[in-house]
């Protein structure tokens, strides 16, 4: 990947409205995490979804817990290059 030309392309907004949800997983027990990522005006925005239930004594209580990150400059080319696949799409000669 060249990194530089995707930070070019990132900031001139070539990757704008590029947004995905990947797929929730499972950690221990019946609490789930999914991400949600969309692409503005040179930043990604990462948010990370955690739900779940916990038991309070009495029943089951489900809960719901994000989080956003607006990553820009070599944070959102580190992003970039861990899921390539839908910026690669859109500029494939970067990748």
């Amino acid at each position: 990947m060249k990194r530089e030309e995707v930070l070019t392309a990132l900031k001139a907004g070539e990757f704008d409205g590029i947004s995905h949800t990947y797929q929730p997983y499972s950690s221990y027990g019946k609490t789930s995490h999914q991400t949600e990522m969309s692409v503005s005006w040179g930043s990604v925005e990462v948010t990370k979804i955690t739900t779940g239930k916990f038991f309070d004594g009495k029943e089951n209580e489900r809960f719901e817990d994000s989080t956003t990150e607006v990553l820009s400059d070599s944070e959102a080319v580190n992003f970039i290059e861990s899921h390539p696949y839908y910026f690669s799409q859109r500029r494939p000669d970067l990748f």
